[in-house]
């Protein structure tokens, strides 16, 4: 009866869940729709904020040392975009999956990948190695979208994935519903 009161009963744990997968959804539409828009202020952010450090020459030297064909964008506004939707993608996540364990193992999942791409953008900075920073590029585009945090929910959701968290039920044969 109290957690009637409070309003913690299932029924308003799930509306709340869903509210919040709701909003999680709008704003990656929203990052995703005016990303262009969002590159801009945080490439005129970081710009004044390296400036104000004096680090804006450091910040030109090592855009200027990456292939123009790869990226024309402000390295710092990227990563601080990358960081943002990653954020976002990880948060429907675990709002999504209800499972620790299968948040534990998709947490993993992206890490792996991370790491995959920056052994990548670190080899291709060291032999100059054009082919990397496009394949590094490929999986940053691949993690930083949707796609991961679809493909992850229907592998659990569809029981591929690590099972439930929690003990099974055994079958009732229906003789007795109590005898459980």
């Amino acid at each position: 009866m109290a957690d009637v009161i409070i309003g913690t009963d299932s029924s308003s744990k799930r509306l709340i869940r869903w509210a919040v997968i709701g909003t999680l959804v709008l704003a990656l539409v929203l990052v995703d729709v005016y990303d262009e828009a969002i590159l801009l202020l945080l490439t005129t952010l970081w710009k004044k904020a390296l400036s104000a450090l004096g680090l804006g020459q450091q910040a030109q030297a090592l855009q200027s040392g990456i292939n123009s064909g790869i990226t024309k964008r402000f390295l710092p506004a990227v990563a601080t975009y990358a960081a943002l939707y990653l954020a976002l993608c990880l948060l429907l996540l675990r709002a999504l999956l209800s499972s620790s364990a299968q948040w534990l193992l998709a947490l993993r999942l992206y890490f792996m990948v991370l790491v995959v791409y920056a052994a990548l953008l670190l080899l291709a900075k060291a032999a100059n190695a054009v082919w990397a920073y496009k394949l590094s590029r490929d999986i940053l585009d691949f993690v930083v979208s949707p796609v991961p945090v679809v493909g992850l929910y229907l592998f659990f959701r569809t029981s591929f994935g690590l099972a439930s968290a929690g003990p099974r039920k055994a079958p009732t044969t229906g003789a007795n519903p109590d005898a459980q």
